[in-house]
């Protein structure tokens, strides 16, 4: 007997010239994106200075209320670059070291990164300013998200916990993060935050936004399935 491997490649061995073609489409889709994405942190710092205008106009003058605008709106500016690194790691979960879309989520995790310390000064000078007591407890959930956040592209590079299974840190890396940023939203609507400035209008859209989002990767996560093993055919 002969044992034949029958896979599902039979289209390349039958057009060759047809499925290359494909896949440098592919990767030049992916290149594109790359390129794009490498540009994303000038967006970011536009955006940036574009908080910090619209903070001055609505303080007045007053420093405290003026940091107190700037972190809540530099925030949702680091919402929106979590969102842009979760929504691609969801549809390319994938690790595989050398990779483009790898290459892409390690750029995309460090300008959250930096998108998201900005964040943090504008956020540590406003509560310095404002008195907050700060309870440890608390805040320790908070400090463990930005550690995450800072150390993230390392990990993907391999330079950190490369013993790690880099696939669930992927995942407990996007759930945590997520999880802080919905409960910050939590806090304002509840009222546990007695410096929240704003409408809460618009911390009701953060909290349908962030859920939308975790509800939608939850959906992804589930509908994907492992590729089975190509079929063995025996034949005299």
């Amino acid at each position: 007997f002969v044992i034949l491997i029958e896979v599902k490649e039979s289209e390349q061995n039958e057009n060759p010239d047809s499925f290359t073609s494909f896949r440098m489409t592919k990767k030049t889709k992916q290149q594109d994106m790359k390129d794009k994405i490498s540009k994303l942190l000038m967006l970011g710092i536009a955006l940036e200075l574009l908080v910090m205008l619209l903070a001055y106009m609505e303080s007045k003058g007053d420093t405290t209320l003026f940091f107190q605008v700037s972190a809540r709106l530099s925030g949702r500016v680091s919402l929106i670059f979590f969102l842009f690194y979760g929504i691609f790691a969801t549809r390319h979960p994938s690790v595989e070291t050398g990779s483009i879309p790898m290459s892409i989520k390690t750029q995309l995790t460090k300008d959250f990164a930096v998108i998201h310390i900005i964040h943090w000064v504008f956020l540590a000078i406003a509560v310095k300013l404002s008195g907050f007591e700060l309870i440890p407890f608390r805040v320790a959930g908070g400090a463990l998200a930005y550690g995450m956040i800072v150390v993230m592209p390392f990990i993907y590079q391999r330079k950190l916990f490369a013993s790690f299974s880099l696939p669930m840190m992927q995942h407990v890396y996007i759930f945590y993060v997520w999880l802080i940023f919905f409960m910050t939203y939590l806090s304002r609507v509840r009222g546990q935050t007695p410096t929240a400035t704003g409408d809460m209008t618009y911390y009701w859209i953060l909290i349908v936004v962030t859920s939308s989002f975790l509800l939608w990767r939850i959906v992804k996560m589930i509908q994907e399935k492992p590729s089975p093993d190509p079929p063995l055919s025996i034949k005299p």
